[in-house]
């Protein structure tokens, strides 16, 4: 059973709606600025990539943006996205369509102000605890379009939207479901969530007055990662269903390897990494030398870069060096629990437009990463199969196999 992706939808810091989301990457925008949303003075990293201006009125009422945190708001309206590309799924029982999210963090900003009202000796609103879960987000989605069968949450920290549409893909081969709702959102460009990574001494600090040179994945002169937030859906459908009702499809998902590390809880080891890239090609039923492209996890940190380029070549062998790589992180910043969804929209755009978006500020290449990572400009090239890596806290590996028939 092959299954399909027919519909999108993505809201990241350069671009609401995959069209000016996947224009913006091509010509190399980058979405990262000072914070606006709160005053970062105090913060040793002061700059994220923050969606300006998100208004989620066009999908949810003034009671339900009320009712819900912000990483519920942007998965809802990415949804909507998603699902206005993919056209009418009337034909479909509702018991019969899954939603399959990730998130890392949930509802953090509800989190963050409850505590601080808490600590004010504020009463805190009704919807508290239901703005906090982590699965809010999945069950808005289906309760909004009335979708009756599986309803998970994945939380793999920075792999989540990766295993989430791995999960819609098992869904469908078993069985479960003809139809998943699948992806990734996150929002948690915050005090309390940025000090966490602060203290982990994970964050850039050292481009505060130049934000757009702050995420810069494999360069020498990265410092580490730069927060992010935003939201990525993609609908996931049987091959048959989806022709029978003459479905647009975009791409096919081919394959999903998921693997744990079961060595360090932020620290990633190579062996974790190869291990679910082989998982995910074997599972795609393809020969490592077919994949083109590979949309990297590349967080732009000092070791982590170091290791995923290390785990490619182990991988790849020398194949590697003719694979096309690229960073969407270094224009969005990492998204943590939405950007493998973010990562995996990028690769079907490659893979549909022949064409490789670039990974910006790579001016003096760590000479540990030694690939090509499609340096600061985009690439023409048709490709047949992408790959899109996420590795998250807790050795949290996933991999995903997307190809063009």
């Amino acid at each position: 059973m092959r299954v399909v992706v027919t519909g999108m939808g993505v809201i990241a810091p350069i671009g609401t709606g995959v069209e000016q989301f996947w224009n913006a990457a091509v010509n190399g925008i980058c979405g990262i600025r000072k914070i606006s949303s709160f005053d970062a003075s105090g913060q040793r990293s002061q700059i994220a990539g923050e969606i300006i201006g998100f208004d989620p009125a066009s999908v949810m009422s003034a009671k339900q943006i009320e009712q819900s945190d912000r990483f519920t708001q942007l998965a809802l309206c990415a949804a909507n996205f998603a699902l206005k590309d993919a056209g009418d799924l009337d034909g479909y029982l509702p018991q019969r369509v899954a939603v399959s999210l990730g998130s890392g963090m949930g509802g953090f900003s509800t989190f963050e102000s409850s505590a601080t009202r808490k600590f004010q000796k504020k009463s805190l609103p009704p919807f508290t605890v239901p703005r906090i879960m982590a699965n809010s987000a999945a069950a808005w989605i289906a309760s909004k379009y009335g979708f009756k069968g599986v309803n998970l949450t994945t939380s793999t920290a920075c792999s989540s939207g990766g295993n989430a549409i791995g999960v819609g893909l098992e869904l469908i081969r078993s069985g479960k479901a003809d139809v998943v709702i699948a992806g990734g959102a996150e929002a948690c460009v915050l005090p309390l969530t940025m000090s966490g990574f602060e203290v982990l001494f994970a964050l850039s600090t050292g481009f505060n007055n130049a934000p757009e040179q702050a995420s810069r994945p494999f360069d020498k002169g990265r410092d580490g990662f730069v927060i992010g937030e935003g939201a990525g859906i993609v609908v996931l459908e049987r091959e048959e269903h989806a022709k029978q009702r003459g479905a647009l499809i975009h791409a096919y998902l081919s394959g999903y390897g998921c693997t744990c590390d079961a060595a360090h809880i932020v620290a990633p080891e190579m062996e974790g990494q190869v291990a679910a890239m082989q998982a995910a090609i074997q599972d795609a039923q393809i020969q490592p030398e077919a994949v083109d492209y590979i949309n990297a996890h590349a967080t732009s940190t000092p070791l982590g870069d170091i290791v995923e380029t290390k785990a490619i070549k182990q991988c790849f062998g020398s194949h590697a060096q003719k694979l096309s790589i690229s960073a969407t992180k270094s224009m969005i910043g990492h998204s943590i629990g939405a950007s493998a969804a973010i990562g995996s929209i990028a690769t079907i755009m490659a893979l549909k437009t022949g064409t490789i978006h670039p990974t910006i500020n790579l001016v003096a290449p760590d000479p540990e990463c030694d690939l090509d990572y499609t340096a600061n400009h985009a690439v023409r090239k048709p490709i047949q199969v992408g790959l899109c890596n996420a590795f998250g806290f807790g050795g949290n590996n996933s991999t995903l196999v997307f190809t063009i028939n």
